[in-house]
């Protein structure tokens, strides 16, 4: 794999050591907004919430809308099925998870699932098929992407993808009552889904990744757009603007 430039490396690390701060994590974030880097939307409605799963891979549920028998996606799991657990030990409903990363596939079955969880090694994305996958540019990382990475091209991989159609068909689902998705820029594929095919899902919880340098803010703006056109009003937005909670105005 090419070595990451010096510079970048000094700048990475200066970045890194402003943001462990609030105030400068704040005041960075408000001029990479400033700029056009980076976007914040603001919530839309109030209702009650709560966050689930670790600070790393945690979402903001709207309460009081789901119980044992809801239908919930998490696609992209990683080494964190934190969220998936606590949502599993407050409603007790049944879990379906989605990763075709190879080492995460290995240490989830290699780790003590819960029952109401179950694997599947493939990922949702905008087609059928085999699709090529770019590991992060840090091997430390695990967290793979569909966008095309410089640095790592070299080492990318093809896994087995679905859309979410497909998906909801072989799992003999016609809705979804919430879809959690850390995905690594294939969230706006899928979220287009959504909207064009009008797919009934009661909450969407997405990481969006304009922070990448191979996506553009334009594109989350486009999604927001999208989905308060589909009838989603936002009810949560994590602190740096990257993590959006939405709820169907049906609920």
């Amino acid at each position: 794999m090419k070595k990451t430039p010096f510079s970048t490396r000094v700048s990475n690390f200066v970045m890194n050591q402003l943001n462990k701060t609030r105030i400068t994590k704040k005041f960075l974030f408000k001029i990479r907004c400033f700029l056009g880097y980076e976007f914040f939307c603001k919530n839309q409605i109030k209702i009650p919430k709560k966050v689930f799963g670790s600070a790393y891979g945690g979402h903001c549920v709207a309460l009081d809308k789901l119980n044992n028998k809801s239908t919930i996606y998490s696609v992209g799991l990683g080494y964190d099925i934190t969220f998936d657990e606590e949502m599993i030990k407050e409603y007790g409903m049944h879990i379906h998870g989605f990763d075709p990363t190879p080492k995460s596939i290995e240490f989830l079955e290699s780790s003590k699932l819960p029952e109401q969880f179950t694997l599947h090694t493939f990922g949702i994305s905008n087609l059928d098929g085999t699709q090529v996958f770019h590991p992060p540019n840090n091997p430390e990382h695990i967290s793979h992407s569909t966008e095309k990475r410089k640095e790592s091209s070299k080492q990318s991989i093809e896994v087995e993808m679905k859309t979410l159609s497909s998906t909801m068909k072989q799992l003999g689902h016609d809705t979804i009552d919430l879809i959690k998705m850390d995905i690594e820029g294939s969230e706006y594929a899928v979220l287009d889904e959504i909207c064009l095919n009008n797919i009934k899902v009661g909450q969407i919880l997405v990481e969006y990744h304009h922070h990448f340098s191979e996506i553009q803010v334009r594109k989350t703006k486009s999604s927001v757009k999208k989905l308060n056109e589909a009838g989603y009003r936002i009810f949560n937005v994590s602190e740096n603007g990257h993590e959006v909670s939405f709820i169907h105005s049906s609920l």
